[in-house]
């Protein structure tokens, strides 16, 4: 087969990226593979879902430009007389490099870990030559991803237990919470202080 000649399976797996999925789509997918809960886990899924939209358009847009480049070449009239080879790039093989990084840049940042051991994972993927998926997997990993669990519920649990022994927390612009801007349950925490100052007018 002529290398610019493509099999049906492949342009039936181009097209069928070139279509596009409805952000409903993206999201039940994006619930259903992550297990989160609509309501609670809402802002993890709209982030999610924007990443998702944002790579699947940046995969048309690459697949577009094989197709151009596909059909520029089959129009091209054929030379007479063979020409002397010349050493090209395989853009096939460029496009699917770039397709490959792409889905690749996308699990890693589905993560929902710290962008330290987000490094560490795309090391150990380099390192093994394997995918996010599964260097997220590799038993380094996982004990690392275990510690940092550990450590937000840890987190958590010492806010939750700050809250109930001061009882109901009084907000005020003069005695702002001590929180922990690095975690997520710090963060969580200023939030509702700057809500309850909303609330009062401040």
């Amino acid at each position: 087969m002529d290398k610019n000649q493509v099999s049906p399976e492949e342009l039936a797996a181009e097209q069928a990226a070139l279509q596009d999925t409805k952000q409903e789509e993206i999201r039940a997918n994006v619930i259903a593979e992550f297990g989160f809960d609509e309501v609670n886990d809402a802002e993890r899924i709209d982030k999610m879902v924007t990443k998702e939209m944002d790579n699947r358009k940046k995969l048309s847009t690459a697949i577009g430009q094989k197709i151009n480049y596909r059909t520029l070449l089959a129009q091209r009239p054929k030379d007479p007389v063979p020409p002397e080879k010349v050493e090209t790039p395989d853009i096939d093989a460029k496009v699917k490099e770039t397709v490959a990084q792409t889905l690749e840049q996308r699990d890693l940042e589905s993560l929902d870990f710290p962008d330290d051991l987000k490094s560490e994972i795309k090391r150990v993927a380099q390192i093994q030559n394997v995918s996010i998926k599964q260097a997220a997997r590799d038993p380094y990993i996982a004990n690392k991803i275990a510690d940092y669990e550990k450590e937000q519920k840890t987190e958590a649990a010492s806010i939750s237990r700050t809250n109930r022994s001061s009882g109901k927390q009084t907000f005020s612009l003069d005695n702002p919470p001590e929180v922990d801007m690095t975690t997520e349950a710090g963060r969580k925490a200023w939030d509702e202080y700057l809500k309850a100052m909303k609330a009062q007018g401040n």
